[in-house]
């Protein structure tokens, strides 16, 4: 009986500093992926300094949590169709501004 404890605890132990010792988000584990796939989007047109216009999806219109920001003031940003699949890469530098639309709104889709 003693011997299991033992081992029990061992178990516990190496388990407790493998989840802790790396970048591991438990809960991803424990709950499903069906959050991220429920995100609500959000479609925009986005207006580039050149003049070139892109109506797509963002998950919010700041920097998204797994943005990159370079040093020097560039940055990238993903957007989606309406599906939530990725579609390409923005650099938030060359934007002039970004236009939240209805989602009825057809000015033809991005991409």
């Amino acid at each position: 009986m003693r011997k299991r404890h033992l081992v029990y605890a061992c178990l516990l132990l190496i388990t407790v500093i493998t989840l802790s010792g790396c970048n591991l988000d438990a809960s991803k584990i424990i709950h499903s992926n069906n959050k991220e796939k429920k995100e609500n989007f959000i479609k925009v047109e986005i207006i580039f300094t050149d003049g070139e216009k892109l109506v797509a999806y963002l998950k919010q219109l700041g920097l998204e949590s797994d943005a990159r920001v370079y040093i020097g003031g560039p940055s990238t940003n993903n957007y989606y169709d309406a599906q939530g699949n990725v579609l390409g890469v923005f650099n938030y530098q060359r934007v002039l501004y970004i236009r939240a639309l209805p989602e009825g709104d057809s000015n033809g889709e991005g991409g």
